[in-house]
């Protein structure tokens, strides 16, 4: 094997490594959202993607980053802000920031979808990224600190092994139940349909603020112990399959109502 492929090789294993919620994570949410869609909404999806499907589109946007002509996606990811914000004072952020974040990388996914002078392949690049980026901004740990990068550079033991409070949220939570991203979608998907439209209703910016006061929880948390042991998961699994089934059920709300009549 010549060095160039196995550098590539290397290079996409990496980024697999490095994707939000992992590939269980955004493919369980892809999955819940592919049940909830409308008839008209499935069949614009089916016209983009043709035999494609949401769950397996769901990781495209991490797949991307070996490749250095994609690197201006790389901010797309994760949300940086200030630290004790309330609500009002979040939303005023979010609107001055000019740094490119998830916030805005899903609106211009939107409009990109909206536009009648797009084409075809520009429309499924914007499908693709929408479907991670929903995923991305329901994980606590992508609406945080500049500072530690995430949550990247604050060290804990999990499982009594070293790792990051980034990584545990992006992969070791999920991977601790041990499911498969469809059982996880069936074991997952039983919003009430209450909950399923008070949740599409509610505003993309409340679901960033959502997962950014989550963040400062998980951070107040491992200020005062960072061994994160046997009674970490049970205590935060609840925040998990909320924000996974979220992730799911407003994902399907914004393409329905993309592809209303």
């Amino acid at each position: 094997m010549k060095f160039g492929s196995f550098h590539f090789i290397f290079l996409f294993f990496l980024s697999l490594l490095l994707i939000s919620w992992g590939t269980i994570g955004h493919r369980t949410v892809g999955k819940i959202a592919q049940k909830h869609l409308s008839a008209t909404a499935k069949i614009e999806v089916k016209k983009l993607l043709g035999t494609e499907i949401l769950p397996l589109v769901s990781t495209f946007a991490d797949e991307l980053r070996p490749h250095k002509q994609f690197d201006y996606t790389s901010k797309w990811h994760y949300l940086n802000a200030p630290e004790g914000l309330n609500y009002r004072d979040f939303v005023a952020f979010l609107a001055a920031d000019t740094v490119p974040n998830v916030y805005s990388a899903v609106l211009n996914q939107i409009k990109v979808l909206k536009s009648p002078s797009q084409s075809k392949l520009n429309k499924k690049f914007a499908l693709k990224f929408l479907v991670h980026l929903v995923g991305d901004l329901h994980q606590p740990m992508h609406v945080s600190r500049a500072i530690d990068k995430g949550g990247n550079d604050i060290e804990v033991k999990f499982l009594n092994k070293k790792n990051n409070l980034h990584s545990v949220w992006d992969t070791g939570l999920v991977e601790y139940y041990g499911l498969s991203y469809t059982e996880m979608a069936t074991e997952f998907d039983d919003a009430s349909p209450a909950d399923i439209e008070k949740w599409q209703k509610d505003s993309l910016e409340k679901w960033i603020y959502e997962s950014y006061k989550i963040s400062e929880q998980l951070y107040a948390e491992v200020e005062t112990n960072n061994n994160l042991d046997y009674d970490y998961f049970p205590s935060h699994a609840p925040i998990i399959k909320k924000r996974l089934l979220q992730g799911g059920i407003r994902l399907a709300g914004l393409l329905n109502e993309l592809y209303k009549k």
